[in-house]
């Protein structure tokens, strides 16, 4: 996968004349959260893992670590340039479109707008729980896989990586900014930031890539891409595969992806169509991961009642 991606990412740049760029220290002002952070949590999660799979002598986890964890950091990098260059590799624009199919679920929309107003004393506008909230997700998944779940982390991983990988070529499929252009979401903040964000497109689209390669490190995360929303798959896929295999998380991801789902609308991050389109792509990444790590394997019939309180002979 992340072969893939950085090939994807080099003919890309190759074809289009684009540059790389590294993200500096405060490239995640745009979206109010300091990437720092994550990278924080990133490094103790990883060494907690490492004690513990040593501990007990966990060979495949070690190297879904120290082999997986760096894979996966290079996909992240390579699916930031992507969004940055968007517009420089297919400028045409399904904005209208998708603001057309949001006016046709307007009483949804207005729902969304309306429940996040109604859940701002428990989660304040300032405490961006939208970015925050995933992270938490993120970081807490891996925690606890690593730790408990070993036998599971690889593919975990694995369906993450995919995800990012399907989603940047989905962005590049159907380029869209966001319905935040047509009208302002419930919070002001991320309103604010969805400002800076576009300005730093609308100056990319006028300079051209020479601007990408001058500002693209300040604005590293600042990329917009609407169509699908990773933010909305990221949390369906964490949601289904504790459902699958880590039940005591199940309580924390139904509520985290009900206000992330909520949220994304109601704060005009995605129109509402974003949000099947990421429900896809969590299933495509879910399948692809598990075909992967266990080819020809298959869940055992859950029976009602053992064959032997049925009176059914066996062998």
């Amino acid at each position: 996968m992340a072969a893939a991606m950085v090939a994807l990412t080099g003919l890309l740049a190759g074809v289009f004349h684009l540059p790389l760029v590294f993200p500096a220290s405060d490239s995640a002002a745009f979206v109010g959260v300091h990437y720092l952070y994550p990278l924080v949590g990133a490094a103790l999660i990883g060494l907690l893992a490492l004690m513990a799979s040593r501990a007990q002598r966990n060979d495949d986890l070690i190297r879904a670590i120290l082999i997986g964890v760096p894979c996966y950091a290079i996909v992240l990098y390579c699916h930031f340039n992507v969004k940055l260059w968007l517009p420089h590799i297919n400028p045409a624009r399904y904005d209208d479109a998708l603001w057309m199919t949001d006016q046709a679920v307007r009483p949804l929309v207005d729902a969304c707008m309306d429940i996040r107003r109604r859940l701002a004393p428990l989660l304040p506008y300032d405490a961006n729980f939208y970015m925050m909230g995933f992270i938490l997700q993120f970081y807490a998944t891996f925690a606890y896989y690593a730790l408990r779940r070993p036998e599971y982390f690889r593919e975990l991983l694995l369906a993450v990586t995919i995800m990012q990988l399907i989603g940047t070529v989905g962005y590049l499929m159907m380029p869209a900014l966001g319905p935040f252009i047509y009208e302002t979401g419930v919070n002001p903040l991320i309103s604010d930031a969805q400002a800076h964000m576009l300005a730093f497109y609308r100056q990319s689209v006028a300079h051209g890539p020479v601007w990408i390669r001058d500002h693209g490190s300040e604005a590293f995360t600042a990329g917009l891409g609407a169509v699908p929303s990773l933010h909305a798959a990221g949390s369906i896929l964490f949601l289904a595969f504790s459902w699958r295999h880590a039940r005591p998380l199940l309580p924390f991801h139904l509520f985290c992806t009900l206000f992330i789902l909520i949220a994304a609308v109601a704060n005009r991050w995605h129109y509402v169509i974003d949000l099947p389109f990421g429900l896809l792509v969590a299933a495509l990444s879910l399948v692809f991961a598990a075909r992967i790590v266990r080819p020809g394997v298959q869940e055992p019939p859950r029976a009602s009642a053992p064959a032997a309180d049925l009176g059914i002979a066996t062998t």
